[in-house]
């Protein structure tokens, strides 16, 4: 007969414990979630994150808190994001800066854009125009194709500044369309816009919520849509493939990541709530209003997004001679 002590009994009661408190905490997600938005408060990625953010905090339970970390071409929050626990309470605003353009330029990132983030899901595009000073004497594409053509490096072509996605789509279209063109770079969006409103530069590729405004009074003329569709907001502008300059699309996008390591299970809830959330008129009319276009789909397309994006930008970062490493 096999007797069992008190102190044995007391063993064998802590131990059996163990797997009862592991089962009783409190399942993901039991406090806020924080998500990290590598740009100022204000603007279009900002806003895209707060509505999603407070559109995703009703069915998970929790308020998703959206905390700006701007500056340093977008490698402080994404290198914030990448060093948190992979627990599923950190999310970052991953867009074509971070995850492409930037480790393009750098051979020195704290972080690496494959390795320590999982895609959740893509959610919304950001659509290009191409612009012109209203004085320049063209109206489509081709025909500021000719004039360039007629003018080499005399057509002055404004962007936010050397490395940004429409710097980048600049020097694309320029190599698509064999033309020479002069590329000015400003700090900034809006000193760029102001110098094509008042004809300092004479053409543009520009973020359709800064343009719109100058659009519609006749300060700059939109004369192609650098994207396989035209823009349900400007209906009659066709898009340059219309117009016979393929091979030109251009827009830039965002999706949501976490930290690598994060378990499967809360990766497929982020993505399914996001994409229900985008596919919501609530939602998808706020986005809209301000020109972004949703673009709800799985981790899978976002990793696929990411990689063809690479392949299409870093060989022209490279040819260019852009770097952030001093």
């Amino acid at each position: 007969m096999v007797r069992i002590t008190r102190r044995a009994l007391s063993g064998l009661a802590a131990a059996a414990l163990v797997p009862a408190m592991a089962g009783a905490q409190a399942p993901w997600p039991s406090r806020p979630l924080r998500w990290i938005v590598p740009y100022a408060p204000g603007g279009g990625s900002d806003f895209l994150a707060r509505t999603l953010a407070a559109a995703i905090g009703g069915p998970l339970g929790q308020p998703v808190q959206v905390d700006n970390r701007p500056g340093g071409a977008t490698i402080p929050a994404s290198e914030m994001a990448a060093r948190s626990p992979p627990d599923g309470y950190t999310l970052l605003s991953a867009d074509l800066t971070a995850l492409v353009i930037t480790p393009a330029m750098s051979t020195r990132l704290p972080y690496h854009p494959i390795r320590d983030f999982r895609p959740v899901a893509p959610i919304a595009r950001f659509p290009f125009v191409l612009v012109v000073h209203p004085d320049l004497p063209v109206r489509t594409g081709p025909e500021l194709v000719a004039y360039a053509r007629a003018n080499p490096g005399r057509l002055n072509f404004g962007s936010p500044g050397v490395g940004t996605p429409t710097h980048l789509a600049t020097e694309r279209f320029s190599r698509t369309a064999n033309v020479q063109i002069t590329h000015v770079p400003y700090r900034g969006g809006a000193p760029a816009v102001q110098d094509m409103v008042a004809g300092v530069v004479q053409a543009m590729f520009i973020d359709y919520a800064s343009g719109a405004p100058h659009i519609a009074n006749g300060r700059v003329r939109a004369i192609g849509i650098p994207a396989p569709q035209r823009l349900s907001l400007l209906p009659d502008v066709p898009t340059l493939a219309e117009q016979g300059l393929g091979g030109a699309d251009i827009y830039s996008w965002q999706g949501v990541a976490v930290p690598a390591g994060t378990p499967d299970a809360i990766v497929a809830r982020l993505q399914t709530e996001l994409v229900k959330a985008l596919q919501t008129e609530t939602v998808a009319a706020r986005l809209r209003s301000i020109s972004l276009e949703p673009y709800p789909g799985t981790g899978a397309d976002l990793a696929a997004l990411i990689e063809s994006e690479t392949a299409i930008w870093a060989p022209l970062i490279r040819e260019l001679g852009l770097t952030l490493d001093s």
